[in-house]
């Protein structure tokens, strides 16, 4: 069967480090292997850098099947343009929209004509079954895991859900496809780079994400030989995209022990929790060696007890300080993120400067408390909610009224984002960053650099804000 897998480009990403972290489509590569694997002809459109309008895509590729990946709610507009644009080129293509956003919450793509059917979970299973089925004139109702669009224009389901997927039988990704799209795949100032999985889910039930809900509290790992298999293929740039690298220490230490026959990388970013780092230091010392340069992206999310406790996050500013100190005494790059409480006083903003000068943290990040849809906490909060256009569900607008005036809450927003490296005119200057990379990647990154300045200008995120003032009622 042939079958376009396609990585849409969201409308609307104004604010954040988006521009910083444009990543491969893996989810997709997977998706491919197994497809493959089964015989099918595979093609995968990223269309982030491709410069091809989606119709010639389409008039070239023949696609009896195009599966659109709607990885978060921000994609889903540009879901819904894609799946119209397929019918209308050839009716007969059947759309299948899979990934997080659209299995958490399908209504963000409800009232579309043009889906055929949405994916909920991982697909690696489900599309070389529908495939299968639609090949040989069966019944999409037989398939399991989807939701299938009936002719009032609502969905129902085509069975219970499958069992969460067994890691160990998912092939390595297939990145032939987009090794035309690599030159554009960047994290922070590493060009290019490539993406790496050794495990899926999280077991932490954290307020503010939806990663646990999604896996359904199971933490899955990868075969290790496909992740040494995988780990040797890709370039020396290596983001580890786990969403808690590090989570079972002895599978780590038999990891370790695999890939450390391998050459080391450049560099290579992993995503962690601070309490595994700060209880596993023989852990990263072993780990260490993997590569020249070795940065750990944490989810700091608050900078005191009582903060991380309403985040429902587990951990304690103890073990906080404690991650950093052992990430540093290892020699590892210490990055990360906290998440800004619309309901922040001004002592909140304070703690925080505190504890950024304090403990020398200026490779973070910064974003807006947003309850993503499908979410047990959009739920809650969803009566509170004043904005519901996804575009605005980009963790750095306010969805409700913040506690203090809503043009000072963004001046002291602003201002703690010019405490960070990406402030020009603060500690790290525009020629400092391009010393960094390789020449030919240099207008590039000044363009990217450039573009984050905006987070730093409160008029920018006024202008954009749909929050009424308090004194212009509801």
């Amino acid at each position: 069967m042939k079958i376009l897998l396609v990585k849409p480009r969201p409308d609307a990403v104004q604010f954040g480090l988006a521009p910083f972290f444009q990543t491969e489509p893996l989810g997709l590569e997977y998706i491919a292997t197994e497809l493959r694997q089964r015989g099918h002809w595979v093609r995968t459109a990223d269309l982030r850098f491709d410069r091809r309008a989606f119709r010639k895509i389409l008039s070239r590729e023949r696609p009896a099947l195009v599966g659109i990946a709607c990885l978060h709610v921000l994609d889903a507009p540009a879901t819904l343009r894609l799946a119209d644009e397929a019918v209308a080129f050839d009716p007969g293509i059947f759309v299948l929209v899979g990934g997080h956003a659209a299995s958490a919450y399908p209504q963000a793509l409800s009232g579309s004509s043009s889906i055929a059917a949405i994916c909920l979970g991982e697909g690696e299973r489900t599309l070389p079954a529908l495939a299968e089925t639609l090949e040989r004139g069966g019944a999409i109702a037989d398939v399991p895991s989807l939701l299938v669009r009936t002719g009032d224009g609502n969905y129902r389901p085509t069975g219970s859900p499958q069992p969460v997927l067994d890691l160990a039988t998912v092939h390595p990704p297939d990145r032939s496809q987009v090794a035309r799209y690599q030159r554009n795949y960047c994290c922070l100032n590493y060009m290019p780079v490539w993406t790496l999985e050794t495990t899926r889910g999280c077991p932490h039930r954290c307020k503010f994400c939806s990663v646990w809900q999604f896996h359904r509290g199971s933490l899955r790992f990868h075969d290790p030989g496909n992740v040494l298999s995988d780990f040797n293929s890709v370039g020396g740039n290596v983001f580890v995209i786990d969403d808690i690298f590090w989570a079972d220490a002895e599978r780590s230490e038999e990891l370790a022990r695999a890939l450390l026959k391998s050459r080391p990388k450049n560099w290579i970013l992993v995503q962690t929790r601070v309490d595994l780092v700060a209880a596993n230091p023989g852990l990263l010392e072993r780990w260490r060696p993997m590569a020249k340069r070795f940065d750990i992206f944490f989810g700091f999310e608050s900078p005191d007890r009582s903060g991380l406790d309403r985040l429902n996050k587990g951990t304690d500013i103890t073990e906080t300080v404690e991650a950093i100190r052992v990430a540093r005494c290892f020699g590892y790059g210490v990055t990360g993120n906290f998440i800004i409480d619309p309901d922040s006083d001004e002592s909140d903003f304070e703690c925080l400067w505190n504890f950024l000068h304090n403990h020398y943290l200026d490779r973070v990040g910064f974003t807006i408390l947003t309850p993503l849809p499908g979410t047990h906490y959009f739920e809650q909060v969803k009566s509170r909610l004043l904005v519901f256009d996804w575009d605005q569900y980009d963790l750095h607008h306010l969805l409700w009224r913040p506690h203090l005036p809503k043009e000072r809450f963004f001046e002291l927003y602003c201002e703690t984002w010019r405490r960070s490296v990406l402030n020009l005119s603060g500690r790290k200057g525009l020629w400092k960053w391009l010393r960094s990379v390789n020449p030919l990647h240099a207008p590039r990154l000044a363009r990217i650099l450039f573009r984050t300045q905006r987070l730093m200008d409160p008029m920018a995120y006024r202008a954009e804000c749909r929050i009424p003032s308090a004194e212009d009622g509801m």
